[in-house]
């Protein structure tokens, strides 16, 4: 393959996924670089370079100039994996809720709103969580971080009118789901690569991999897979990590579409060196 000029832009050079990248691209005598976009300054003249530009950063505190340097890039003439649409619309949880409906894809209930909590409101609380528990998730969050387990509806409007009088809003609220399994299946350009099987323990309903058993299974449910393949094809990523779970009536939902997924656990249950496929994919 050609030589390319890789960057992987993220937050810490140890992280799991950057290490990978680049180890993996100097082994294919790639041309690479890390760069912090949270300690870059774009040039105020810039020269034109070819390549690929790897965004490996989530966008957890809300300041998007990670995508503003990684705009900088594209426009120097860098081909970004994922395309800056998809990272945008992924990195918010809100806004994943309106992809799931759009499409069609099963996926949790999710209440969005801002302002006070009004009669009707606490009503469609009530409506939306038959055992009465609920999970509140910040919109931006990464490895199971900012999200909280609620076990009253009571708890859960004490810590909304909290954040209402803080003028701090950006979450999303959905009905407790219990169940027991999760699945990770890392997809690229429409390729499943590796489905991982997670159990969850009854000690954490947080299905990442710092709090779950799991294993690598070979022959995927073709459900799963289905599911998976068709939320990958909606959201015109160049690669993704696609979370589905198992509820206790056996229905499959999407839990969340990562564009930004690390791959630590899925390289060491599979034997696959999926930091490799992914630079000869692109």
């Amino acid at each position: 393959m050609a030589k390319l000029n890789i960057i992987v832009s993220s937050l810490n050079p140890e992280l799991f996924t950057t290490k990978r990248l680049l180890d993996e691209a100097t082994k294919l005598k790639h041309s690479a670089l890390y760069i912090n976009p949270y300690q870059f300054q774009i040039p105020l003249k810039s020269q034109k370079m070819g390549g690929l530009y790897f965004h490996r950063t989530t966008g957890t505190n809300y300041d998007d100039f990670d995508l503003v340097v990684t705009k900088h890039h594209a426009d120097m003439g860098m081909t970004v994996t994922n395309p800056i649409e998809g990272l945008s619309l992924f990195r918010t949880k809100d806004s994943q809720s309106l992809f799931f409906n759009l499409h069609k894809i099963p996926a949790i209930k999710t209440m969005l709103y801002r302002g006070v909590l009004t009669e009707e409101m606490k009503q469609s609380l009530s409506d939306l969580s038959k055992n009465g528990k609920y999970i509140l998730k910040m919109s931006r969050g990464n490895q199971g971080i900012g999200v909280n387990f609620l076990e009253s509806k009571k708890s859960l409007m004490s810590i909304l009118e909290t954040f209402h009088a803080m003028k701090d809003q950006r979450f999303m609220i959905q009905p407790f789901v219990e169940h027991t399994r999760e699945w990770r299946l890392f997809i690229v350009r429409g390729e499943v690569l590796a489905c991982i099987e997670k159990k969850i323990s009854s000690e954490d309903f947080r299905g990442n991999s710092k709090r779950s058993t799991a294993k690598y299974l070979k022959k995927i449910p073709a459900e799963i897979e289905s599911i998976a393949l068709h939320a990958f094809s909606k959201s015109h990523l160049h690669y993704a990590g696609i979370d589905l779970l198992e509820t206790k009536d056996k229905k499959i939902l999407v839990l969340e579409v990562n564009a930004i997924p690390g791959f630590e656990q899925a390289e060491e249950l599979s034997g696959r060196n999926l930091a490799r496929e992914l630079l000869i994919a692109h």
